[in-house]
């Protein structure tokens, strides 16, 4: 196969622009929702706790177990990651702040949950989860064009 210069500079440029958004997303988002897990878990578990009278330990023990799976692996995912695009500490720290936010409701004011504030807590952390990666996504695929 002959490829004249400006053919070949062409495949390269469309395959630069096809791989350029894939590459530099941060597996730093996938440790974020394990710790959006976490504190769905709690969330629910601590509600179910309060309602039920049963013992609050074993939703602690699984919520701090995803908490923990998530901030061990945050280091090597960040490290094994390629280089992240402009943007990605701003949305990072906000969505880490929000997660705060939500665990401080959490490990703060479990005793007076019902049923329905847990679950109405795990949805913020579901929707959390969801949207940190999907911004990030979004804004790499605005990059890329």
């Amino acid at each position: 196969m002959n490829l004249s210069p400006a053919n070949a500079r062409e495949l390269l440029d469309r395959a630069e622009s096809t791989t350029r958004g894939a590459a530099h997303f941060s597996f730093a988002w996938l440790c974020y929702i394990a710790l959006c897990s976490g504190g769905a878990v709690a969330a629910v578990g601590l509600a179910y706790a309060n309602v039920t009278g049963v013992s609050p330990l074993p939703a602690w023990l699984a919520a701090g177990l995803w908490i923990t799976v998530g901030v061990a692996f945050i280091a090597g995912a960040t490290s094994l990651s390629p280089p992240t695009r402009r943007g990605f500490n701003s949305r990072w720290t906000l969505f880490i702040i929000l997660w705060v936010a939500l665990w401080s409701v959490v490990s703060f004011l479990n005793s007076h949950f019902t049923l329905g504030h847990g679950t109405a807590l795990a949805a913020g952390f579901m929707v959390l989860a969801v949207l940190g990666p999907l911004w990030e996504i979004i804004a790499l695929r605005r990059v890329a064009k």
